[in-house]
């Protein structure tokens, strides 16, 4: 048995010992179930003419010196990318190159373009229009997402994307090894598969005891949790990044409404673990928060089972959640990461 499957079976064990965590596992069968051919129907902001400095797609970035207001590119990772790479005869500019993607069908989302610069041998992340030229540019796309792993049919539609690009540029066409990339993907969707969990604590609240929502509220944000439009509470770093959520324990989403006296039987926190750099501290974070909320509302710190939540089971949690988050370093995915914010992802 390997480590991997020693630190899962051991996971699944503290789901007895009292925190549960929700595997996404089941969430990408069913997502799968229900995508056609091409599951990226999304919106591309590009195609919609979106100026390149609104758009935010993370990148795979390496930063170093600029040159020309250019940051230096990682090169594609056929771990985590299947990579199309366009050569000219002749130097073509990023704008001539951004020119060709608005003309085209290319859908930009879960891709990144660098260019290459031949007499230095150094690639460069691409972001949107610019007059600087290369004598290369590489397309690369991710090959999983929490929607599952990128199929044949995807991948031959994008290096044909691609190609029909180059020919606009006038640059040849040199596709990446298909069945390498086929069998990256499913290899990379089942390791996420295997990290991608939930850590999760309930505050419940007694029959006929239960806070209004605007209670409820009003202490969720005197611990410093800011109202997000999906209807659920956020902690959130000096970044602006999540760190843990707080929800209605039914999915009932808290509205920015004074004086709401609906009842709320409970309420859960999440941590969405392959998301979170400090995904330790802020566990801690959030059950020490559960545990002001429980005791402020008279509510009581419980799993999943209605099971009372206590310090020995946290740290069980926390010694099986060290050990997810050394398997995402040891696989260079760390969490919070640039690479794990794009992996896990819709």
């Amino acid at each position: 048995m390997s480590d991997l499957q020693i630190g899962l079976a051991a996971l699944g064990a503290s789901l007895i010992a009292g925190i549960f965590v929700i595997s996404r596992i089941q969430e990408y069968r069913y997502r799968r179930m229900a995508e056609k051919v091409l599951p990226d129907s999304g919106k591309d902001v590009l195609l919609e003419g979106e100026s390149a400095a609104q758009r935010s797609e993370p990148v795979f970035e390496v930063p170093r010196t600029p040159v020309s207001g250019l940051s230096e590119s990682a090169a594609a990772d056929p771990v985590v990318e299947y990579a199309v790479t366009l050569r000219g005869t002749h130097p073509v500019s990023a704008a001539d190159l951004w020119q060709g993607l608005i003309a085209s069908t290319i859908t930009t989302r879960n891709v990144r373009w660098a260019g290459l610069e031949a007499a230095s041998g150094r690639w460069f992340a691409i972001h949107g229009p610019s007059e600087h030229r290369f004598d290369a540019f590489a397309a690369m796309l991710q090959l999983s997402s929490r929607s599952g792993p990128v199929n044949e049919t995807r991948l031959t539609l994008f290096s044909d994307e691609i190609r029909a690009l180059a020919q606009y540029l006038g640059m040849s066409h040199e596709p990446g090894d298909l069945p390498a990339a086929l069998a990256a993907a499913e290899a990379l969707d089942r390791f996420c598969a295997r990290v991608d969990v939930l850590f999760g604590v309930n505050v419940m609240f007694p029959e006929g005891g239960e806070p209004s929502m605007q209670r409820v509220r009003s202490v969720a944000e005197a611990e410093g949790l800011q109202l997000g439009e999906d209807g659920v509470f956020h902690a959130r770093d000096s970044q602006q990044r999540d760190r843990f959520t707080l929800a209605h324990r039914d999915s009932t989403p808290f509205l920015d409404i004074d004086g709401d006296t609906t009842p709320v039987s409970g309420v859960t926190f999440l941590l969405d673990v392959p998301r979170v750099g400090d995904a330790l501290a802020a566990l801690r974070d959030l059950y020490a928060m559960a545990g002001r909320m429980a005791g402020t509302l008279y509510g009581q710190v419980v799993d999943d089972n209605n099971a009372a939540l206590g310090a020995r089971q946290l740290a069980a949690i926390e010694k099986q959640l060290a050990g997810i988050l050394q398997q995402m370093e040891a696989q260079g995915i760390p969490a919070g990461s640039p690479l794990a914010l794009r992996l896990f992802s819709h």
